[in-house]
């Protein structure tokens, strides 16, 4: 009997130790499944990160009209473009400026993506990614001379020269202040310079130092004449030629 004893005591205490060992075993079995799973779905997620998130893309634009400052370092402004991989990234770059193939255009701004929608047509937008040929086109939006419409006196009367001309295409004629003859042909006054109303006439009968050009709208008219401080040239010799061949 004693020693049916000693055998259960040792068979309950190595079954004690092995119950034991089962249970750490167990519980480092699950930590080390834990700790894989954990880092597959880490490694998973890092994945699905990085496909779904934007690529950008850097370019630049100019940021204002170019005409007015010298320094070109100071011109254009960093951009940045977005898209599921690169190319739709730079394909999506873009910058914008004034249209200025539209007369009296009222719209100034430059800078970067596409036009405002408020804009519409006063604006014009290009891409600053060359596609065709893989190569970067930025500062694309470069400053274009605006056109103007113009008016200049002709008769007497305020007439369209031009819907649409750059500033320094802007010219209207007409006598000098001081010129003292009646010759109708240049009394008439129109549009453009005395040099080319003198040209299209040869035989007008009047010099170029009888011819004065001005260059802003109808500024051989009243608006030239409240500058001078006279009575305005085209209209004054127009009424007294009128009254000298109607008397």
């Amino acid at each position: 009997e004693y020693g049916d004893s000693l055998n259960l005591s040792f068979a309950l205490i190595a079954a004690s130790i092995l119950g034991r060992k089962l249970v750490s075993y167990t519980f480092y079995s699950e930590i080390m499944l834990n700790y894989r799973v954990s880092t597959v779905l880490l490694v998973l997620y890092g994945v699905v990160t990085v496909l779904g998130a934007d690529v950008h893309h850097g370019y630049t634009c100019y940021g204002h009209d170019p005409s007015i400052i010298s320094d070109n370092s100071t011109k254009t402004i960093k951009c940045s473009s977005t898209g599921a991989n690169d190319t739709a990234a730079k394909n999506s770059a873009y910058c914008y400026g004034p249209n200025n193939s539209m007369p009296n255009n009222t719209f100034t701004e430059f800078g970067c993506g596409r036009c405002p929608d408020n804009a519409t047509d006063k604006c014009r937008d290009c891409a600053a990614w060359d596609s065709a040929n893989g190569t970067d086109a930025s500062d694309c939006n470069e400053y274009d001379q605006p056109l103007f419409s113009y008016s200049c006196y002709r008769g007497g009367v305020s007439v369209l020269c031009s819907n649409g001309s750059s500033l320094e295409n802007i010219h209207c004629w007409g006598p000098q202040p001081t010129y003292k003859l009646n010759n109708l042909n240049l009394t008439e006054c129109g549009c453009g310079t005395c040099q080319d109303a003198l040209a299209a006439n040869p035989d007008a009968g009047w010099n170029l130092t009888d011819c004065s050009t001005c260059n802003y709208n109808n500024c051989n008219g009243a608006a030239r004449a409240t500058m001078l401080g006279i009575v305005p040239a085209c209209l004054a010799f127009f009424t007294l030629s009128f009254h000298f061949f109607h008397e």
